[in-house]
């Protein structure tokens, strides 16, 4: 049984590009080019771009809108993307990003039956950052969590760990770029609302009690 052709809607910054990379597209037998009005029946949507900017962005952040529950997986061609940029577009369906100096016609059809078939083509440095910055949402949806379990302010947890780990003041205001008053009105607020006599003790009962 032969295999089924990917479902793609195919759109690029520059309209000859597009309509080039369009009839190539429509040359392979792996591929079923639709127009971007059936976007919500691809399988996959390709975006072909000389830079990734906040109007495309917008795009896909409408796309996602337009599909219902998970959004149509996207392949982004591009010179370059911030990581603001990556981390909204993977917010948005991105699957695969390739530099367009690194790809081909047929590398572009081997990358849109990946994405079809679930598989995700990043590079290197661009999936370094998504794992540090799933690393950093994680440590913030922790806190979160441990702010609502406990009473505290997040400031308030990320103060008594930076004591605990034997900073002063002047230290921890340099650190979170506030006043040392400020730094210190925290550390006040945090013992009152645990209850404790004194700082050490607030440590200590974050501490005792996992908060830390």
């Amino acid at each position: 049984m032969p295999d089924v052709p990917v479902s793609v809607v195919l759109r690029a910054s520059d309209a000859i590009l597009e309509h080039a990379t369009g009839a190539y597209l429509r040359s392979s037998s792996r591929v079923r080019v639709l127009s971007a009005q059936e976007l919500a029946d691809a399988d996959v949507s390709v975006l072909l771009l000389d830079t990734v900017d906040d109007n495309w962005i917008r795009v896909m952040r409408q796309d996602a809108a337009r599909t219902s529950g998970t959004p149509v997986p996207v392949v982004l061609i591009a010179d370059r993307i911030t990581e603001r940029q990556l981390s909204l577009a993977v917010e948005y369906g991105l699957t695969s990003f390739l530099y367009r100096g690194d790809i081909d016609l047929d590398r572009l059809v081997d990358a849109v039956v990946a994405a079809g078939a679930g598989r995700c083509r990043l590079p290197d440095d661009l999936v370094a950052h998504l794992i540090a910055e799933l690393g950093a949402q994680q440590r913030r949806q922790t806190l979160t969590d441990l702010a609502r379990r406990d009473g505290l302010l997040v400031r308030e947890i990320e103060v008594l760990r930076m004591l605990s780990e034997g900073m002063n003041t002047v230290e921890i205001a340099d650190k979170m770029s506030y006043s040392e008053r400020t730094i210190k009105g925290i550390i006040h607020e945090a013992v009152k609302r645990l209850r404790v006599r004194n700082r050490t003790q607030a440590v200590a009962y974050a501490i005792r009690t996992g908060i830390l």
